[in-house]
């Protein structure tokens, strides 16, 4: 049993420390998926300089997110990822067949993984840097919803939470679980496509 108001899913990745943050990331990436069929949940994440986007979990697509490693983040209008690392902007491409922001090689790229539509969300570590960014993609073109805007905040603050104790001590479990009460509940949410969670401030 869990004590009153604590978050299952958060408690479980925290204290499973043997596991590599790629195993809490593609977590993460699963349960978002769970909540929106039909999509395609993933990371890219930056090097310690920020110089370049150093790898990408897409669980899903496994090829795709190899080859979308090492891309430097200059010029930053490579793609949708660069820009929103680079400059802390939430990229929108409802449509990547009509995409003119950035490079055919970025367009042709996703195409060919079939992502038609997605959302590059910057990923913040304390202090407010962009450290990665996280992507919820479709087959298929659409507009974005207030349901995908809604699980996007909650799943970039996630992300970057799990991604700042990483960094912080990766060792200490300690020092993880005193940040527990910081990430959202997804329990709240999980399974149940109709609920909205509320959004972070």
């Amino acid at each position: 049993m869990n004590a009153p108001g604590a978050n299952p899913w958060l408690n479980h990745s925290l204290q499973s420390r043997q596991g590599s943050l790629d195993d809490d990331l593609i977590s993460l990436c699963d349960r978002v998926e769970a909540l929106v069929p039909g999509s395609i949940a993933g990371l890219t994440i930056c090097n310690s300089s920020r110089t370049h986007l150093e790898r990408a979990v897409f669980p899903q697509l496994p090829q795709f997110a190899a080859a979308i490693a090492a891309i430097p983040l200059t010029p930053s209008d490579f793609g949708s990822c660069v820009r929103a690392v680079a400059h802390g902007e939430i990229i929108t491409c409802p449509d990547i067949a009509e995409e003119k922001r950035f490079d055919p090689q970025w367009q042709r790229l996703c195409l060919d993984y079939g992502i038609s539509s997605l959302q590059s969300r910057p990923v913040y570590l304390r202090g407010g840097m962009p450290y990665a960014t996280f992507v919820l993609a479709y087959m298929q073109a659409r507009e974005e919803t207030a349901w995908d805007v809604a699980l996007m905040t909650f799943a970039a603050d996630a992300a970057g939470l799990m991604i700042q104790s990483a960094l912080d001590l990766p060792n200490s479990e300690a020092a993880i679980s005193a940040r527990a009460h910081e990430c959202p509940d997804f329990s709240q949410c999980s399974g149940r496509q109709s609920r909205r969670p509320t959004r972070l401030s």
